[in-house]
């Protein structure tokens, strides 16, 4: 992800602008609460689709985006309540009925919470995510804890519990990984063998603090800013970073909306570095007008793949789309999640 987007990466579900009841609890979504204690990592929240919730089944993970935010935010505001939610809905949807779909909450949230703004509701259409950034405050708890460490190793205890508890059914074993949880997925899968399909959806390929350096290249180049400016921004920016991994465990300081400790450990691993290290089918997806997660990075994964001979990449780009996989110039939208799908159902070579 670029450092120099401070908005959160979330999927923002938003229902009618009433004084209605609105959805809050996981059961109002078609999920059960289950919970693990674990004297290193903490509480982890994770939540399982109800809909054979007894039965045997292959198991999807949906690791979510970056921020503290709540799996589901009761929003109020002058006039109006709503609520947004950081998963997939669609993607539970879809895949509810053939997979146990599964989804963790950050440390330190509770499946939902509320959110006060003074404004009304046109003024929060504006920019829902903005209004919501500038008015959130992520809780101590997972300041202090969040990091790609604790991501992958709640992750691995959360599917650790699903199988000794009978969820699975040893077929597939899929991690479905969405802008940060796209960074987390490829580290997940070198350290969780029993995944059997990765998804990174606009992650990113190689270190995360190169995306704004080329970034200020690109600008210079463009002669969008001089070059003497694009060296300056990135000296300055180099000092930053130098700092970060000078203090990795740092979580007083704060770089782009996030604690050194988050930075420092989703730059310590490169994604590339742990997708070339896979054997299992690999589904990657980029969006060519991302500028929250350039696709630079993410084509040097095609082409190294290439170099290297390996044959287990799927690689596809949404041309002209943004993080969120929209394109506003395009008549037809591409059903990315159905695509995902149709390709899970064909054998592994």
């Amino acid at each position: 992800m670029s450092v120099s987007i401070k908005i959160l990466c979330l999927f923002f579900a938003l229902y009618n602008f009433t004084a209605l009841a609105q959805s809050v609890a996981p059961d109002e979504y078609g999920l059960k609460e289950f919970r693990i204690e674990d004297k290193k990592l903490g509480l982890i929240n994770f939540y399982v689709d109800t809909t054979n919730l007894k039965r045997k089944s292959p198991l999807f993970i949906e690791t979510n985006g970056s921020g503290g935010m709540s799996l589901c935010l009761y929003i109020k505001g002058k006039k109006f309540v709503t609520t947004s939610t950081s998963f997939n809905s669609l993607l539970l949807d879809k895949t509810k009925d053939k997979f146990h779909y599964v989804i963790l909450g950050k440390p330190g949230t509770a499946f939902c919470d509320t959110l006060d703004l003074n404004m009304g509701v046109e003024e929060f259409q504006k920019n829902v995510s903005r209004a919501v950034t500038l008015n959130y405050h992520f809780s101590p708890e997972y300041t202090k804890r969040l990091s790609l460490y604790w991501r992958v190793e709640a992750t691995k205890k959360v599917i650790a519990y699903l199988i000794k508890h009978g969820f699975w059914d040893h077929t597939k074993l899929i991690a479905y990984g969405y802008s940060e949880g796209g960074q987390v997925v490829p580290a997940l899968a070198v350290a969780e063998k029993r995944i059997t399909h990765v998804i990174p959806v606009v992650g990113s390929g190689l270190n995360q603090f190169y995306g704004d350096i080329l970034e200020w290249r690109i600008k210079a180049q463009r002669g969008e800013i001089s070059q003497q400016a694009a060296q300056d921004s990135i000296v300055s920016y180099m000092t930053k970073v130098t700092d970060i991994y000078r203090n990795p465990n740092d979580i007083t300081k704060e770089f782009g909306g996030h604690s050194y400790k988050r930075w420092a450990s989703f730059g310590s691993s490169v994604p590339f570095e742990n997708l070339r290290k896979l054997n299992i089918p690999i589904y990657l997806i980029s969006a060519s007008a991302d500028h929250n997660s350039p696709i630079y990075s993410l084509d040097y994964v095609w082409l190294d793949f290439v170099r290297l001979g390996k044959n287990n990449l799927v690689y596809e780009t949404c041309v002209g789309c943004d993080h969120y996989l929209n394109n506003n110039d395009s008549k037809s939208k591409v059903d990315y999640i159905q695509k995902i799908l149709d390709w899970l159902d064909k054998p592994i070579n």
